[in-house]
């Protein structure tokens, strides 16, 4: 983690701008197509979840804006994010986990199950609450939304991007799915949300299946 420099940041006029909001947060939603990724899975026997947040993570972790958070007023720069998914449990509370980044899709599926399973047992709302290298998010399989929003805190801290994906559905014979994300003004614009959609709409045709 290091300090961004804020006499040579570009954003820095576009930073004190929106830093002071009360509601600091914007959110873009857009269907992707995850007709590949989905044979992939299908093929290797992957979680098609798990797989999801891997190749996202992969395209947040190239934009340095996703890895930016707000430290007593300050911005400062993560080398690397990881993710921190809502569990679901049997009898329909939630609870919270982290998963590690990892540089192979295999080795993040096989990991991040292990660790579910241990999450799914703490079951615990307080896991991570310390880390701000983390994106936060959620899935929610039983639609196909158009929108979302999500319950935060309005202090700094909450300078994590909140990203969730949706249910799969066909159109015209491809496979496509829902993904909204949520990220503080300060901190990025729609120009760096939209190379995010367009980074992660090319890991997901990518895949090899």
């Amino acid at each position: 983690m290091k300090p961004v420099d804020l006499e040579t940041w570009n954003r820095r006029a576009v930073f004190e701008h929106f830093r002071d909001y009360e509601i600091p947060f914007f959110s873009i939603t857009a269907n992707l197509d995850v007709t590949r990724l989905y044979q992939f899975c299908k093929r290797h026997e992957l979680s098609f979840s798990l797989a999801t947040i891997f190749y996202s993570l992969r395209a947040a972790n190239e934009i340095r804006e996703f890895r930016i958070r707000l430290i007593d007023g300050r911005p400062f720069e993560f080398d690397r994010v990881h993710g921190s998914q809502t569990i679901l449990h049997e009898d329909e509370s939630i609870s919270f986990s982290v998963l590690e980044d990892r540089d192979d899709v295999f080795k993040f599926v096989a990991d991040s199950r292990a660790v579910l399973e241990e999450y799914r047992r703490l079951k615990s709302l307080d896991t991570g609450n310390e880390r701000l290298d983390l994106l936060y998010y959620s899935i929610i399989p039983w639609i196909s939304f158009t929108s979302v929003s999500n319950a935060m805190r309005l202090d700094e801290r909450q300078t994590i991007p909140r990203l969730v994906f949706g249910r799969v559905f066909e159109e015209a014979g491809r496979k496509k799915i829902p993904h909204a994300i949520e990220i503080h003004h300060a901190i990025a614009d729609g120009l760096h949300a939209g190379r995010y959609f367009m980074k992660l709409q090319e890991n997901f045709d990518s895949t090899d299946f």
